[in-house]
């Protein structure tokens, strides 16, 4: 008798993927420009390693945060106790503010709209398992962050079907390259049931156009599929070109169609 499921014990979680192997390599010998110049440079990893002195400044100033304080009082048995599962009401509240001012205030969110998770990994994840059976689809643009074939694949059975993107255009998503990607999934026999994008693209670090993004809603909506926009680098990008929220372009549409409507 097997101690173990078959979906712990099977070999689709990608760990041992080369950009994993990379990862482990470089933790076991890391590059110091005094102590180990000859060490491994890690160079596929997005972290705003820019933000920590700022961070740290305010941890200094705002002691209370990192006591778990507020006003000078412990508030450790408020937060130790079972939360609602969604998360901590007042943490959604300001969630919601600053994902609104880091997209310019031009979109509002609802915080009962709002599920916390630990990191966008779970959250992709738990998307997978609520929009998707095992053996369906979702169309990615190339490139795509390497770990998607764990995240998205691994525990969930969903399979990962590449929007082929180039550099000639600069990796935009184009039509033809979309309809060619729900092409090779039906010849696949995989029912597809969305498109994810991450805008800013990892590992690109580009920005897609509101051109793009109109042309993405129009397939989804074309094909009564999902879209999921992982906007996870939203708040960490330069002002040219800037950065159009999916959710800003579909507050857009929406106001289109109110207004053929009337």
């Amino acid at each position: 008798m097997k101690m173990l499921s078959t979906k712990a014990t099977c070999n689709s979680h990608g760990q041992d993927s080369s950009y994993f192997l990379g990862w482990e390599a470089y933790e076991k010998n890391p590059f110091d420009e005094a102590s180990n110049p000859k060490g491994i440079i890690q160079m596929g990893l997005a972290e705003n390693q820019l933000s920590f002195d700022l961070l740290e400044s305010w941890l200094t100033k705002n002691p209370d945060a990192a006591g778990f304080k507020r006003d000078g009082k412990s508030i450790f048995r408020e937060l130790a106790l079972f939360q609602d599962y969604h998360g901590l009401p007042a943490f959604k509240k300001a969630l919601v503010e600053f994902m609104a001012e880091i997209r310019g205030n031009k979109v509002t969110f609802n915080p009962d709209n709002i599920v916390l998770t630990a990191g966008a990994t779970s959250a992709n994840e738990t998307l997978m398992f609520c929009l998707a059976e095992a053996g369906d689809a979702f169309l990615l643009p190339t490139p795509y962050y390497p770990g998607f074939d764990r995240d998205l694949k691994w525990r969930t059975g969903v399979e990962i079907v590449p929007i082929h993107c180039t550099s000639s255009n600069g990796f935009q998503v184009t039509k033809p390259a979309l309809e060619q990607a729900y092409k090779e999934a039906q010849t696949r026999n995989l029912r597809v049931k969305g498109v994810l994008v991450t805008n800013p693209s990892n590992p690109l670090g580009t920005t897609m156009t509101r051109d793009e993004l109109n042309l993405v809603f129009d397939f989804i909506t074309q094909k009564g599929i999902h879209l999921i926009s992982d906007e996870i680098y939203s708040g960490t990008v330069f002002s040219t070109p800037g950065f159009v929220s999916a959710m800003e372009v579909l507050r857009e549409r929406r106001e289109r169609s109110s207004e053929v409507e009337k």
